[in-house]
């Protein structure tokens, strides 16, 4: 949560669950009912709102401070794989399995756009600081940059081989970073699309990835172990070994 003093874990029995991170005392307990298993979780910059994407296909828009639904939107014909909220906290993107696209007003719960934007599913998402485009890394290996303007692909990042797993930007907005079942983190320069530098611990797909306060890259995978790699390329330290299964 934006306070820094709780956080919100899903998982696929439905429910997302608010904490406190002090002492990890459950705060709420938020049941997505039939709507299936949570796939994907992302949070309003105010912490007001959060949105989750579900197995049915379903998005749905919590009121955090009343613990309650606000919208369930049945938009999806198949499992939601990403979803992300703008920065002023009036809109999301979410994409699905089969490589669909859509964005939606959460404060009204209308549907805006829908799109076919990969031709495999879409497994992260992130809106840039202007809140008029959105960034999207899917199974067909690619990432894109769209105008949500004109909804036209404006940019497009290719290296990896494998799926691409999550993205995240910079605190500035300059650099990339990707993660992929490929096993490699890489960074992008945002302005050309080109490769900064590719990251390989050698220990199979890495799920997770985030930029640390200094600018450096946090990234999580298959061998359960968090690694910091130096924003400008080289070799990564192990934060946290993988932890017992």
């Amino acid at each position: 949560m934006p306070d820094g003093k709780r956080a919100l874990t899903a998982g696929d029995d439905g429910e997302i669950v608010l904490r406190q991170l002090s002492d990890g005392a459950v705060l709420h307990v938020f049941s997505s009912g039939t709507n299936g298993g949570v796939r994907n979780l992302a949070i309003s910059p105010d912490g007001r709102l959060a949105v989750s994407g579900h197995d049915t296909g379903s998005v749905i828009v919590w009121d955090i401070d009343k613990g309650s639904v606000l919208h369930v939107l049945p938009g999806h014909d198949w499992s939601v794989s990403a979803v992300a909220v703008s920065p002023d906290g009036t809109r999301a993107i979410s994409g699905s399995i089969d490589g669909e696209l859509k964005l939606w007003d959460i404060v009204s719960g209308k549907q805006l756009r829908s799109w076919h934007g990969h031709e495999q599913g879409t497994y992260g998402a992130v809106f840039t600081a202007d809140g008029h485009h959105a960034v999207t890394g899917s199974g067909d290996y690619t990432i894109k940059l769209w105008d949500l303007d004109t909804f036209k692909e404006v940019r497009r990042f290719e290296g990896h081989s494998g799926t691409v797993y999550e993205i995240a930007l910079s605190s500035d907005g300059k650099r990339l970073a990707s993660v992929s079942l490929d096993g490699t983190a890489r960074l992008w320069n945002m302005d050309t699309g080109a490769e900064i530098a590719e990251f390989d611990p050698g220990t199979g797909p890495l799920y997770s990835v985030a930029f640390a306060a200094d600018g450096t890259l946090l990234t999580g995978g298959y061998d359960r172990a968090i690694r910091d790699w130096p924003g400008a390329g080289g070799d990564g330290v192990v934060l946290f070994a993988g932890a017992p299964e």
